[in-house]
């Protein structure tokens, strides 16, 4: 069933396109992060070799897709959801949620699948601020490869992965 959206779900959406849209913002190491080690490691030559020119600057420069150009995000069919920098299953279907605002959402990803982080960026607070402050949001990297999936959102009263789907790939459970 599709959502309709009303004037508030349209400026929530709004809202969230906002904070989603292809920005300059900074990304905040913690501190120690840099002696972190990932599993699987790749130079930049290898990383863009592996994945396209916007899947780079998705995962590995920290970058946003536009709002409904993904194919899953609509995606209803039962399967998991991998890292393509890593091929790590991060989601299964059933934590997937279809939210009228066009990116990928999930409720939880796979145990021991994900790292958190600090992000920072503009926010908007309600319809009558301006988008001028900065605010730090939790984005979500994969435990394997560090590879930037998406931000950890408050969405429509649900806490919610809301992931790029440039970011993975789908393999559908067999029909048998």
């Amino acid at each position: 069933m599709t959502e309709h959206p009303n004037r508030r779900a349209f400026l929530g959406t709004a809202a969230a396109t906002a904070l989603a849209a292809p920005m300059a913002h900074a990304h905040t190491e913690a501190p120690g992060s840099e002696d972190f080690a990932y599993e699987v490691t790749r130079t930049e030559e290898e990383w863009r070799a592996r994945l396209s020119e916007d899947e780079y600057r998705i995962m590995r420069e920290f970058g946003t897709e536009p709002r409904f150009s993904s194919a899953y995000w609509e995606e209803e069919a039962a399967g998991h959801y991998h890292c393509k920098g890593c091929d790590l299953t991060i989601y299964d279907s059933d934590q997937k949620t279809v939210r009228f605002i066009g990116w990928v959402f999930y409720y939880h990803a796979r145990p021991d699948s994900v790292l958190l982080g600090i992000d920072e960026w503009p926010a908007a607070m309600s319809e009558a601020e301006e988008i001028n402050e900065v605010r730090q949001v939790t984005e979500v990297h994969c435990r394997r490869c560090g590879s930037h999936l998406g931000h950890l959102l408050q969405v429509q009263d649900d806490m919610l992965h809301c992931i790029n789907g440039a970011a993975l790939s789908f393999a559908a459970d067999d029909a048998s």
